[in-house]
């Protein structure tokens, strides 16, 4: 679903139908579909994925607006939407803090961080039956990865701070999260998976994985998972857009935290998640507005120390604005992750 390689996959965008996402959130016109001829508002166009905790984006069509008009443009991949935003094809772009170092590496400077999207939602699966109860239980097991991933660098991370060598087990890749990793936990091919939700909790719904005590988010790299970029010019010259491109993702935020079964049921719809899979991943991450700048340095100088990114760690703040979340929340930057 989410690998991270320097080497961006092609761009395979689609915007939603209107006909799916209205069956989903109760009959709302989709951004999007053409608007009536006095409609003046600034269109905005969102790259996003339907992971499970960035419901908040992917309903953003939901809000009212005299300034936004919001379109809604679906990805199958972090990478796809990076490319999309690097060629000027979406306005904004739901992606996580890794994507940052990567577009600095491709010479593109032409955005800012606004708003964080969620945190959590990336974890280790063990199977049903292994005895891993500890970090040291890991040396000799076989792990099912996807390469070059978030998921890998929390997973390298994680070994290090607890003293375990990842040269003592063997890492199984596969090139995305999915069936295929799934069935082969579930086969007993590997021993444990590292992945995104809902990954790990289908496996769990269906009995043969279960979560172990210790996690991958639960070292220095933090649970930051996702934020949202936009362009530099709309940051810069539309600054009452930006911030209601933010108040927009407050406002779905906050309604989908209050109204779990809507956020299920807009789950069950877009994804064909079952309605227990969908509560279980729920669970497991948690949607946030809040810019941890410092995890998003860590992320960079992780991915940098594995070969994957030149180290631009240093030049987060540059791209990090917290003016729109300090004018929508109320709360200054040093509240909101800014590190001072």
């Amino acid at each position: 679903m989410r690998p991270t390689q320097r080497s961006l996959l092609r761009l395979t965008t689609s915007v939603l139908t209107v006909g799916a996402l209205t069956a989903a959130l109760g009959g709302c016109t989709l951004a999007g579909s053409e608007p009536p001829a006095d409609d003046n508002r600034r269109s905005v166009t969102v790259g996003f994925m339907h992971d499970v905790h960035a419901a908040n984006v992917w309903t953003m069509d939901e809000c009212e607006s005299d300034t936004l008009r919001i379109e809604l443009s679906s990805f199958k991949q972090f990478a796809e939407i990076q490319r999309g935003l690097e060629q000027g094809q979406v306005d904004a772009a739901m992606m996580g803090y890794q994507n940052l170092g990567q577009m600095l590496d491709n010479g593109f400077e032409d955005f800012r961080a606004v708003s964080g999207v969620y945190r959590g939602g990336e974890h280790i699966t063990v199977a049903s039956g292994s005895s891993i109860e500890r970090w040291d239980d890991l040396r000799g097991a076989r792990i099912g990865i996807p390469p070059n991933s978030f998921v890998e660098m929390l997973f390298r991370a994680s070994l290090r701070e607890n003293g375990v060598d990842v040269a003592d087990m063997e890492l199984v890749p596969f090139a995305g999260a999915g069936p295929p990793l799934q069935t082969a936990l579930r086969n007993g091919d590997v021993d444990a998976m590292v992945a995104w939700e809902p990954n790990g909790s289908t496996a769990v719904t269906e009995g043969y994985g279960v979560q172990p005590p210790f996690d991958i988010q639960n070292g220095a790299l933090g649970d930051a998972t996702a934020l949202l970029y936009v362009t530099e010019q709309l940051a810069a010259e539309d600054a009452d857009v930006t911030d209601a491109l933010v108040d927009c993702l407050q406002e779905r935020t906050e309604a989908l935290g209050a109204d779990v079964d809507a956020w299920v049921e807009a789950l069950r719809q877009q994804t064909g998640l079952s309605a227990e899979v969908s509560r279980t991943a729920i669970e497991t991450g948690e949607m946030d507005l809040e810019l941890p700048q410092a995890s998003a340095e860590n992320i960079i100088a992780e991915f940098a120390d594995n070969g994957l990114l030149d180290d631009t760690s240093d030049r987060v703040s540059e791209f990090f604005d917290y003016g729109p979340l300090e004018r929508v929340t109320g709360r200054r930057a040093a509240d909101l992750g800014a590190t001072e």
